[in-house]
């Protein structure tokens, strides 16, 4: 995320009609995840296969955040998936088989458990594979954390882009903004309220004081322009959202006054 961007996010915040509900609780509470649409074309003939296949579908997204449908298309030679985010098209499938696991993983179970038991945020740091070029966000993320008030309410992971386990996971996380999947850069999420993910921090803008500022749009008062216009995407996702526990940001910010800002 551009350290521009963020400052006008807090600056959002600041001018606004504020509430005392820091962003991360509120949009937990209150902002259901945006809806995926997916979309399975063909020609106008669906073999029984793909029929049985797309009801077991249906079946497995009836609690995710995401709408199934199907249309035809003339002269298509062969059937296809589709996946969109309002109207933009994230990724496309030549088959039922490579939708599994579209809808849950065991790193989005884990970021959705820890933001459900209060966690402040969780940043996810992207990575390459390739150790010359993690090595030095990653130093920077720890140190950063380790000197933040907020640390022990902030969970840091890691994620290899080439994970074959978090395939859908990562092809979210790249379509955050258009140009991500042609960038081979170290990439830093922050993700908070339900798997709600904010434009990354890139390669040498994983900056201490960019990551302050992240953490500081978390913590700081919800407003009303916040809440018309949420920053970031929702992350596809099959889980419940109901009775998280309290948001642990606020017992440290009615222990030390000094650290609120609105």
């Amino acid at each position: 995320m551009r350290k521009f961007y963020l400052k006008i996010l807090i600056l959002a915040a600041i001018l606004g009609l504020a509430c005392t509900t820091k962003v991360s609780e509120w949009v937990l509470l209150n902002a259901p995840a945006d809806r995926y649409q997916l979309v399975y074309c063909h020609n106008g003939t669906i073999p029984e296969v793909a029929i049985r296949q797309n009801k077991e579908l249906e079946t497995e997204f009836k609690k995710a955040n995401i709408l199934f449908r199907q249309v035809v298309k003339k002269d298509l030679q062969k059937p296809y998936y589709a996946l969109y985010y309002k109207n933009r098209l994230f990724s496309d499938y030549s088959g039922y088989e490579a939708l599994t696991g579209m809808a849950v993983s065991p790193l989005r179970k884990k970021i959705a458990d820890d933001l459900m038991e209060g966690q402040l945020c969780i940043l996810l740091y992207l990575t390459t594979g390739v150790p010359a070029r993690d090595e030095a966000g990653r130093q920077i993320i720890t140190k950063s954390i380790a000197a933040s008030p907020f640390a022990h309410i902030i969970s840091v992971v890691e994620l290899n882009r080439n994970s074959p386990e978090e395939k859908h996971f990562v092809s979210m996380l790249l379509n955050v903004e258009e140009d991500l999947k042609d960038i081979g850069e170290p990439m830093l999420f922050g993700i908070y309220g339900r798997l709600r993910v904010l434009e990354p921090l890139l390669a040498k803008g994983i900056t201490g004081e960019n990551i302050r500022l992240m953490i500081d749009f978390f913590t700081a008062d919800c407003s009303c322009i916040i809440k018309d216009k949420l920053p970031g995407i929702s992350i596809l996702y099959d889980g419940n959202w109901e009775n998280p526990r309290p948001a642990k940001v606020n017992k440290i910010l009615d222990e030390n006054p000094e650290l609120v800002h609105h």
